[in-house]
């Protein structure tokens, strides 16, 4: 073990790796010639439409600690109170178990339920209709079963990557971590695709400093992480509860809470703090989004035009500096505008249990009598306005930093990859990373460590999708897999039909 860790220690010394250095290493080798490393919905897509090319599962590795691709997202859901039979954020034909979109979610829900009214309701929406979106369940379900198709657990190493190097001739290793204990491993291979997901999860500044402060995780949390005893204290007694944000997840822990407080019968005040209040329509006019009562409105997390219309091809032809800003008027905080949500919020008002103001947190100190005393710097309260909450939950999401990532810095540091100037990895239009090439090698990145990229919608259903095409394309360009022309296309989309492996 002492000779096996001195060789790795000499190895991540290196940018670059030569067969030699790895034999000496006393390292195991696995020759496959394509690796994705994350395991979720991003390597899941790319892994579909390889296969969907005819590549065999065994030249395909997955590098994942998660045995099934939705893991990570399903924990991420649960956290914000999104349950598996609730309305996602997505249309009805991104699918990433199905790269045609067809059949639908809408049209599988109708077949399931015997009736056309879901088909019906994409037909009228948005005008007649909201917005058809798919529950977690239907997710779910869709990607086990194409999971069991194209052969996933055949491909799956569970463990974790450590790091990924220029192979000297060209190429690339992967030093992988395996979970059941067997010792490291290094993956020989030509192409790396890296689908790593969210590298963190934000934490406030003031949330940070006040838990580190006090050592009190139960009474200030953040909305993605474990905070169910939250909504048990709150249906066992009145209480105060202050949130923070203004996306998607505040919306739904908002709902949570309104509904425990209508089933329970406690008095539960909310204070909602908006650090950007919204009172109208925002946004260039390309794409203006409904607001009010401190909320901006959008069905999705950006306009449909920016995936495949208008916006996609006006930012195809922008600049790195360009496209960065454009990317960042066109997204933004915003959340789904859905009705029974939207009735919660009126009742909520005329009750006077709920109140959105402007402002921030300026200070949190814990009290003797178990609450939290809070400062606030709020426009409509008088200047270092106080109150007493029995909880701070903070709703601002997860955040998009690299570089707290190891395997993503271990990367940069190497300067295998640089970031564009909204932080993402620097990819180009077929998302592969720009400083990685090693003829005839090349490493590839999808989801969103590649925000700011030529795609703007990169962490969505129809970006891991999007995304995945654009690579095997270029895949195809190189010669590892074939292209997915029409022929192909019908062929591979009648076995998905009747479940045939590709």
């Amino acid at each position: 073990m002492t000779v096996l860790t001195e060789g790795i220690t000499s190895l991540c010394a290196s940018p670059v790796w030569s067969d030699a250095d790895v034999a000496r290493s006393g390292l195991s080798v696995l020759d496959v010639p394509f690796v994705t490393i994350g395991g979720g919905l991003a390597s899941f897509a790319v892994v579909g439409f390889l296969r969907n090319c005819r590549v065999p599962a065994a030249e395909i590795r997955v590098v994942s600690p998660q045995s099934r691709p939705y893991e990570n997202f399903s924990y991420l859901m649960r956290r914000s109170q999104i349950l598996d039979s609730d309305p996602l954020r997505s249309d009805s034909m991104s699918r990433v178990d199905n790269i045609w979109g067809f059949p639908s979610y809408a049209v599988d829900r109708s077949m399931a339920k015997r009736h056309p009214g879901p088909m019906l309701r994409v037909l009228a929406e948005p005008v007649a209709a909201e917005f058809f979106n798919p529950t977690g369940c239907e997710v779910f379900r869709g990607i086990d079963r194409e999971a069991a198709r194209i052969g996933w657990r055949s491909m799956l190493l569970n463990g974790r990557a450590q790091m990924v190097r220029k192979r000297e001739i060209g190429g690339y290793f992967v030093l992988v971590q395996r979970a059941d204990g067997a010792g490291p491993v290094v993956l020989r291979s030509q192409f790396v695709h890296l689908g790593t997901g969210y590298p963190a999860v934000n934490h406030a500044p003031e949330v940070s400093g006040y838990r580190m402060r006090h050592h009190d995780y139960f009474r200030v949390v953040n909305a993605y992480e474990p905070h169910e005893h939250v909504y048990q204290v709150l249906r066992r007694r009145a209480g105060t509860v202050v949130i923070r944000g203004a996306g998607i997840t505040a919306s739904r822990v908002l709902e949570r809470l309104f509904d425990d407080r209508e089933r329970s019968g406690q008095d539960v005040q909310i204070l909602h703090l908006f650090r950007t209040y919204v009172d109208g329509a925002q946004g260039p006019w390309t794409f203006r989004r409904p607001g009010g009562d401190g909320w901006a409105y959008q069905a999705f997390s950006f306009p449909k035009a920016a995936g495949a219309g208008q916006l996609r091809r006006r930012l195809l032809k922008m600049d790195d500096a360009e496209r960065a800003a454009y990317i960042k008027s066109m997204s933004g905080t915003t959340s789904a505008k859905r009705r029974l949500w939207q009735r919660q919020l009126k009742r909520a008002r005329a009750g006077g249990y709920y109140r959105a103001y402007r402002g921030d947190i300026h200070e949190m100190t814990p009290t003797d009598h178990e609450t939290v005393d809070l400062r606030l710097d709020v426009d409509a309260l008088p200047g270092d306005a106080r109150m007493e909450a029995d909880f701070v939950l903070d709703c601002t999401g997860l955040k998009l930093a690299p570089r707290e990532n190891p395997l993503l810095a271990d990367l940069l540091d190497t300067g295998t990859a640089t970031l564009n100037p909204l932080g993402g990895l620097d990819v180009g239009r077929h998302f592969e990373v720009r400083a990685a090439a090693s003829p005839p090698g090349q490493i590839y990145a999808s989801g969103v460590i590649t925000r700011g990229g030529f795609l703007a919608p990169v962490d969505s259903f129809w970006g891991f999708s999007h995304a995945a095409l654009e690579i095997c394309d270029d895949l195809a360009r190189r010669r590892f897999c074939g292209r997915l022309g029409v022929t192909r296309s019908v062929r591979s989309w009648l076995r998905w039909l009747m479940n045939e492996a590709p």
